[in-house]
């Protein structure tokens, strides 16, 4: 059978579009048969992801009525290769990642793999065995987009979800990636700590260690997830599923983090900075683990100095007042400011708990009277895109096809060009 790719008139890219749609909603080949109305099997659909038959005009108009295929954008294809510096570091990384797909596959070793990577990266022969080559070969290029990204740990997600989030976030790193090489911008992120946190101390002077490196000093850090794409960190802002609030991970081996773009931007920002742990110092689900990351966290958006020359004698009582204008300084939450103030000893646990008393019988736990005004989005991808259509490197339509929005939208963001 001719594959969909062959055939003249077809869109080659729709089988991967398709595929990425239906995992996107959830779906497996089964349900999303059973939305069709049974109009056409499992099986059928499971050829058009493969590129291997193509659906009829109405089986094609339910499946654009069923899911959000995305058009065809008029872009390369291909994903960008590594900058230098990330070869070696990518050579080791990737084949960890495709273990599993390419056991499935052929019942290959990693060290097979780890091999046939690279021969691909040095355009060497690969095997004696051209039978045991071939297949292998075959087992690579089936390899998905997706099954690049690597997730930290998040149990709360179930295995759906978690493909869902995959999918997506390899579209979006892969655009972001081609738009950089394509404009000469490529932003790499070189972890500024060596070090391991295992104890609360450790976590403190790991963020006092990043604010130096980074120049921050004792100053908020103003959006924060455009200042992490600045350091080579990648960020994206998601309407999730239910229970997602955050994740880090890597593509190809550069590091992203997306967050739920629905939180309160108090709660966005700690749950960044969070991620930005797991970055830095492993990822991790240990709860113990996952503790010392949140002291982490707060402790690089809420420097201990500062805490103190609002808090000093420790044991005073505090006015609400000081916390709400600590919150609308740092863009730390109340709660978060109180929990800080506590482990750092500058207030007691009594005290602590009468807080949290006195934000429960108010109705303050879930929603703070005091709001940030601050606001977080990423804007260097936007940024670099706007740049490409105003210099007419790009145009609007490509552009548009990056930036997953129509032309128009694209537009009326832009404004006027002069």
């Amino acid at each position: 059978m001719t594959p969909t790719s062959e055939k003249p008139g077809l869109d080659p890219t729709f089988p991967i579009r398709l595929r990425a749609a239906r995992l996107k909603a959830g779906l497996s080949l089964e349900d999303l048969a059973r939305k069709l109305g049974g109009i056409v099997t499992r099986q059928a659909i499971a050829k058009y992801e493969k590129g291997l038959s193509s659906p009829s005009p109405e089986v094609l108009e339910h499946l654009l009525q069923v899911l959000e295929i995305p058009p065809s954008p008029d872009i390369p294809e291909e994903i960008p290769e590594e900058p230098e510096e990330l070869v070696e570091t990518a050579r080791i990384w990737r084949p960890k990642r495709i273990e599993t797909h390419l056991k499935e596959k052929g019942k290959f070793s990693l060290n097979e793999v780890s091999f046939y990577a690279f021969c691909q990266d040095a355009g060497a022969p690969v095997w004696t065995s051209e039978a045991r080559a071939a297949r292998l070969k075959q087992a690579w290029a089936e390899y998905s987009p997706e099954e690049e990204v690597e997730l930290r740990p998040e149990p709360r997600l179930p295995k759906k979800q978690t493909l869902a989030l995959k999918v997506t976030l390899a579209e979006k790193m892969k655009n972001y990636l081609w738009l950089e090489k394509l404009l000469r911008q490529e932003k790499l992120f070189k972890p500024p700590l060596e070090i391991n946190i295992k104890n609360a101390h450790e976590a403190e002077k790991a963020a006092e260690g990043l604010r130096q490196r980074w120049d921050l000093g004792t100053g908020a850090v103003v959006n924060l997830l455009t200042f992490l794409e600045e350091h080579g960190i990648k960020t994206f802002k998601l309407e999730g599923p239910e229970k997602f609030e955050s994740l880090s991970g890597c593509y190809r081996a550069q590091p992203f983090i997306v967050v739920e773009k629905n939180l309160p931007v108090d709660r966005m920002r700690f749950k960044a900075a969070a991620e930005l742990a797991q970055v830095l110092f492993g990822f991790s689900s240990e709860a113990e683990i996952i503790r010392l990351y949140n002291r982490f966290a707060a402790a690089f958006l809420l420097p201990a100095p500062i805490l103190e020359e609002y808090f000093l004698p420790a044991g005073r009582k505090i006015a609400f007042s000081e916390l709400a204008e600590l919150k609308l300084r740092y863009g730390v939450s109340l709660q978060a400011i109180m929990r800080r103030a506590l482990d750092l000893e500058l207030v007691t646990e009594r005290r602590f708990r009468s807080f949290r008393e006195m934000m429960n019988e108010k109705g303050w736990l879930w929603k703070e009277p005091v709001e940030y005004p601050g606001e977080e989005n990423p804007t260097r991808f936007r940024r670099l895109l706007h740049y490409a259509v105003s210099s007419e490197i790009l145009d609007l339509s490509q552009a548009a096809a990056l930036a997953e929005i129509t032309p128009e939208q694209l537009k009326s963001e832009m404004g006027e060009i002069f």
